[in-house]
């Protein structure tokens, strides 16, 4: 089972590497579960992979500040000291201090009355298809002659062909 544990944390560092912290903090984890990852100092690449995460996150840990040293001073005879009250927390609920309104519309005040022409209805061309009918209506029949279309392309074939003539 050793080389299963090089494994996961061989490929926990090349994810770290790679700023794939999700990753290896999942390969650190399963390889927390191997035996001897307490003699591998899993626990420990861990917490360096969680806080490599936070830092590219933008959050940051607080640092601990450092224990005092003991220090044998003897209190002098003196006052008593009085017990400071505890001092209230900085962190308030961020509602109590917004003051949330409702939202609210402005309308718009009517404009005086001014007299507009009336809007002129254009017909629209809809073909009327329904379920019952679902054939396009027919189109009704020109009015025009036909021997006056015919004419129109005869001439213009004509003047094409006697184009081509005068161009070779």
């Amino acid at each position: 089972m050793r080389t299963r544990l090089e494994d996961l944390l061989a490929t926990a560092d090349r994810q770290l590497a790679s700023r794939s912290y999700e990753a290896a903090i999942d390969s650190y984890r399963t390889a927390l579960s191997e035996p001897g990852a307490a003699e591998a100092g899993v626990e420990e690449r861990l917490e360096t992979a969680c806080r490599a995460r936070d830092e590219a996150r933008g959050m940051v840990r607080p640092v601990a500040p450092p224990a005092p040293a003991p220090v044998d001073v003897q209190p002098e005879p003196g006052p008593e000291p009085q017990p400071e009250p505890p001092a209230e927390t900085a962190l308030k609920p961020v509602l109590e201090h917004l003051s949330i309104e409702p939202p609210s519309f402005q309308l718009l005040e009517p404009e005086p009355f001014v007299e507009r022409e009336p809007l002129r209805e254009t017909p629209l061309e809809v073909e009327n298809l329904s379920i019952l009918r679902p054939a396009a209506p027919e189109e009704p029949e020109d009015d025009q002659q036909p021997y006056l279309r015919i004419a129109i392309a005869a001439l213009i074939f004509i003047l094409v062909c006697l184009a081509a003539i005068l161009l070779r």
